[in-house]
């Protein structure tokens, strides 16, 4: 059984470091341009976007003609991003402590009851930690692609008409892959729990075989 607790351990370690990684590692940009006529006044606009993930557009728009409006539009998916990142490294984190333990101190894991039911109470609370934090940073992702499209976010303040152009589209595969890796977390931390419930005494005393009341008791030599 231990086996097969120290394997998803390591499991559930890779995938931490797929989650946080595949977030923090993200770098594209959102970009769209204005175009007037005989080409005079016209400006291409350009936003970074990584991590963590804070749109801030500011720019000063022509208008086609001797004046100009200033436009902007801030958004910020920070809180959802950092959350995630932050449950990502703290269950790697316990992950590799709870490896040390199961390696190195296995007979103190088997005999104290304490700890297998921190592991098993951790675990849960990290299961529950996984689903909550991914299923925000999902939603997180879908605004974060909204509001960093000018078309839907910045031209719609506008009276582009044709004169503005979206630009590529920003890159946003890595996040959905994070996206993934949140909710695979969830699933193995989850169905790990059933493993380290059968190490804990709550499951050991449920499986011990009933006394039965009509077998002869031994006898304490020291009575007799």
């Amino acid at each position: 059984m231990i086996v097969i607790i120290i394997t998803t351990k390591i499991l559930k370690m890779i995938l931490s470091i797929f989650a946080f990684a595949t977030t923090c590692s993200v770098e594209t940009e959102s970009s769209f341009s204005i175009k007037c006529e005989g080409g005079t006044n016209s400006k291409n606009y350009s936003f970074k976007l990584d991590y963590p993930f804070i749109i801030n557009m500011h720019a000063e728009i022509p208008l086609c003609s001797d004046s100009k409006t200033t436009e902007s539009i801030y958004y910020s998916v920070k809180s959802s991003c950092e959350f995630y990142v932050f449950i990502g490294v703290m269950a790697f984190l316990y992950c590799l402590a709870a490896l040390v333990i199961y390696i190195y101190f296995d007979e103190v894991y088997r005999k104290n009851t304490r700890l297998t039911i921190i592991d098993f109470v951790t675990t849960a609370v990290f299961a529950l930690m996984w689903l909550i934090s991914s299923s925000a940073w999902a939603q997180g992702v879908s605004d974060l692609k909204y509001y960093s499209d000018p078309e839907d976010a910045l031209f719609q303040k506008l009276s582009c008409e044709k004169r503005c152009i979206k630009g590529p589209d920003a890159n946003f595969s890595t996040l959905d892959v994070s996206i993934i890796f949140g909710f695979l977390n969830t699933f193995v931390w989850a169905g790990n729990l059933w493993f380290l419930y059968k190490e804990t005494p709550w499951f050991k005393v449920q499986a011990a075989p009933p006394i039965d009341p009509g077998m002869p008791q031994e006898t304490d030599p020291q009575r007799v």
